[in-house]
């Protein structure tokens, strides 16, 4: 069955037309969103703690089903461009600020790319992957079943590497040999880190932060740019390079520190203008919020 499941897959994405993706994702997300009771519940109070009374029940319940019909649109999305002639896709895509970008990688010292959850960020790191940039992504890897082929998928077709984040020494090994290639490590930095954490204020509250960002460049000389994907109405998207995080060097625990602040602080600017993109459903306050009584 195993065997068989990508050829299904493909024969449904090749049937389905792709501008057939956005209605299929509202129907879904519809459908689902009133059986998520207790992921409901983790969002709603992620909300509450980073909004307060700022915003409504009703805005905040916007803000849950408008995100999930676009984590549904983005899983469609990705299945269709796995099959799809870039020349179909890369039109919808939008870029500010890619001289950011530009001239960090073409320097030759390699470049973190700081993002989150937001918007449809594989298929932006396809899109970057597509212009010419050498591409590596740390996520945790599966390493079997559909999750793995999809994976290999975008690997061989894409040309995209990705680095599996719970394997800390050759994961970390891995990143800094692609950074002195001059290549662009992707790190997303809006989840639990569950080592080599450090605690940086998000919405007002310290929570653990990956700190392989602020050490990757750090330690090899490469710049870090923040990057991000938002959705679009339409199939459309826009992303957003920001200028390169740049610091005056102090020492070495106190640069991380600063680094990982101004990273924190820059995706929390766009989860406040953009909270409909962001990723509510997962457990970022663990320390503020007793998620196990919700």
């Amino acid at each position: 069955m195993e065997e068989k499941l990508p050829s299904l897959l493909r024969c449904f994405f090749d049937c389905l037309p792709f501008d057939g993706l956005e209605p299929l994702a509202k129907a879904i997300s519809a459908l689902v969103y009133p059986f998520l009771t207790q992921r409901r519940k983790i969002a709603m109070a992620n909300l509450d703690l980073a909004f307060r009374n700022k915003l409504s029940r009703i805005k905040k319940d916007r803000i849950l089903k408008y995100n999930l019909f676009c984590f549904s649109r983005n899983v469609l999305e990705l299945g269709k461009v796995a099959f799809l002639s870039p020349s179909v896709w890369l039109p919808r895509w939008e870029i500010e600020g890619e001289e950011h970008l530009k001239a960090a990688y073409l320097r030759g010292k390699g470049v973190v790319m700081v993002s989150a959850h937001m918007g449809n960020f594989p298929l932006m790191v396809t899109l970057f992957a597509l212009k010419g940039y050498k591409m590596a992504v740390v996520a945790k890897v599966p390493q079997k079943g559909i999750g793995r082929k999809v994976i290999q998928l975008f690997e061989q077709r894409f040309g995209i590497r990705f680095v599996h984040a719970r394997e800390n020494k050759k994961a970390a090994f891995a990143c800094v040999k692609h950074l002195r290639k001059g290549g662009v490590v992707f790190v997303q930095l809006d989840q639990n880190a569950p080592q080599h954490k450090a605690m940086i204020d998000f919405f007002g509250y310290p929570v653990p932060v990956p700190r392989s960002p602020a050490v990757l460049a750090q330690k090899t000389g490469a710049a870090i740019i923040p990057v991000f994907a938002f959705c679009k109405p339409g199939l459309r998207h826009k992303v957003i390079c920001e200028p390169e995080v740049k610091i005056k060097a102090t020492d070495n625990e106190r640069d991380i520190w600063r680094r990982l602040t101004l990273l924190t602080q820059i995706i929390e600017k766009y989860a406040t203008l953009y909270p409909e993109q962001w990723w509510w459903w997962h457990r970022r306050f663990k320390e503020h919020i007793d998620y196990k009584r919700l």
